[in-house]
């Protein structure tokens, strides 16, 4: 199991978290951490706009991270928000990407359809759930837009791309001993190439395929009982859907005995305009320097993170990177102990397009000319 999945299964029972939902107790309130609740009511309070109109409701700043009341999502824009009180995980949107947030007395866990990454967070602030603005931008399609100035964050829709997003199943048949659960995205849409719709939908479901290969090849070759049966099971989240550029996480879990299972974590880009899968130097065409910015800054956070551990040393990007994409940026990712301790989880490190390319720079420059 994972470092992710370990606080998930830990996670204690969340109630009342924000208006309207139930109670909060008493005992509740109190074991939040007193350090906790100094770091966020010293922050001043955020207006909130959407679609032009400003909100009742109050974002907060809690170390340089702008946070969004849930409460508002539901009240205000119109996101479903419902709470499971038997698992105490409240989901958060609708559609090929939910979030999911199960709270304890001081933390938030949160992920996207089963994936967490180091970028998502969750804070519990006087009674109250509250989301960082970038998971509202990365995964639930609303713009975001900070004005430091006026202390104002201004929401509205994204313009998505054009598409529909199907999750599809792969057949496999478990038993007492062993569990298959395999899934992809596969896309539509009356606007898109048939060819390019083609050649994207066989990658998603060629990596789904590959999951179900390995598992069985390990299946035969393994020793699995049905006290410790082998699982195989993967989750996608779509990280960016717009400007005809699709980007795609895929998160593989195996588990074939032992004290822990492995994850490993894929990023897929595509254009859209004709299927193929963008490489990094695609996405940063406006910026011929970036493998040297990104060697030189990998390299020192990388070097920082092994503390001695005694793992491989970061000497430069690979020529297939695996990295995605989202509104945020561009996320480097690496696979458990390239670089450090399984207990880290998936080494993984997100550059905004501010860092990468030259000021008014976009990525993917001339995708669309």
């Amino acid at each position: 199991m994972s470092k992710h999945a370990k606080k998930w299964g830990s996670a204690l029972l969340a109630a009342g978290i924000f208006a309207g939902v139930t109670a909060v107790p008493v005992s509740y309130i109190q074991a939040a951490s007193t350090k906790q609740q100094q770091a966020t009511t010293q922050q001043p309070g955020i207006t909130i706009q959407w679609n032009g109109k400003t909100l009742p409701a109050k974002g907060v700043q809690v170390n340089g991270s702008t946070m969004i009341p849930v409460a508002a999502l539901r009240d205000s824009l119109g996101i479903p928000v419902s709470y499971d009180a038997k698992t105490a995980t409240y989901t958060v949107g609708s559609g090929y990407n939910k979030l999911y947030i199960m709270a304890s007395s001081s933390d938030a866990y949160v992920n996207v359809n089963g994936i967490n990454t180091r970028s998502m967070d969750a804070k519990q602030i006087a009674g109250k759930l509250y989301i960082p603005m970038s998971l509202l931008k990365d995964y639930l399609g609303i713009d975001a837009q900070w004005n430091a100035a006026q202390k104002t964050v201004t929401l509205s829709k994204s313009q998505l791309n054009p598409i529909t997003i199907a999750s599809q199943t792969l057949p496999a048949s478990s038993s007492a001993k062993v569990s298959y659960k395999i899934k992809y995205p596969q896309i539509s849409g009356s606007q898109l190439n048939s060819e390019a719709q083609q050649a994207i939908n066989n990658v998603l479901k060629k990596h789904a395929e590959g999951i179900l290969a390995a598992g069985k090849k390990m299946m035969a070759e393994g020793e699995a009982t049905t006290e410790r049966p082998y699982e195989f099971g993967n989750d996608f989240a779509i990280a960016y859907n717009k400007d005809g550029i699709l980007s795609v996480i895929m998160q593989d879990y195996s588990y074939t005995g032992g004290a822990h299972g492995m994850t490993a974590r894929k990023g897929y880009t595509f254009s859209l305009a004709d299927g193929k899968l963008q490489q990094l130097s695609d996405v940063l065409k406006a910026n011929p320097n970036y493998k040297k910015f990104l060697n030189a800054d990998l390299k020192k956070k990388i070097d920082a993170l092994q503390a001695g551990e005694g793992f491989g040393k970061f000497k430069e990007l690979a020529a297939d990177q695996n990295f995605y994409v989202t509104n945020s940026g561009v996320t480097i990712v690496f696979d458990l102990y390239d670089y450090a301790p399984y207990a880290y989880g998936i080494p993984e490190f997100t550059y905004s397009f501010g860092q990468l390319l030259p000021q008014g720079e976009k990525p993917f420059a001339g995708q669309n000319e």
